[in-house]
């Protein structure tokens, strides 16, 4: 099952070792879905992780190195889009999700982003909490939800 992460899903989960956000980056590592990026999705996540507020979790570069692990493993699905959506017009940087999840064939977007949330669900990518996500992929009837 391929989902698009959300910068701010990806940063909370390296900075709280004990939310959901952090469940989700385990599931990554481990397989448990995969997680799919684009190369604009890439530039967000290092782009947003180099701030310094994000200091605590190590030099710029050991905080580049960290995302570079996470994005060679073999699970990990490099998607292409080819269009361009503008379905957030509040936030429009927010569409790079929206465009990854539809050219990489995902069923969720997992974010804590108000603007995508809000929307729950576009076309047939269903836009999820960390917290929601972790109870759909730990739940007894997983079959039944894909």
């Amino acid at each position: 099952m391929r989902a698009v992460i959300d910068t701010n899903v990806l940063i909370s989960g390296l900075i709280s070792s004990k939310s959901f956000p952090a469940k989700v980056l385990d599931f990554w590592v481990s397989d448990k879905f995969k997680p799919t990026v684009s190369s604009e999705v890439i530039k967000e996540y290092g782009a947003v992780l180099i701030r310094d507020r994000f200091s605590i979790l190590g030099s710029v570069e050991e905080r580049l190195d960290l995302l570079d692990k996470l994005l060679s493993l073999d699970q990990v699905i490099l998607a292409a889009p080819q269009q361009k959506i503008n379905a957030i017009k509040e936030d429009p940087k927010d569409n790079i999700f929206l465009e990854c999840a539809l050219a990489g064939r995902c069923k969720f977007i997992v974010s804590g982003d108000k603007h995508l949330l809000k929307l729950k669900e576009y076309s047939s990518v269903k836009i999820v909490t960390a917290g929601e996500f972790v109870d759909l992929l730990t739940s007894y009837n997983i079959k039944e939800i894909f």
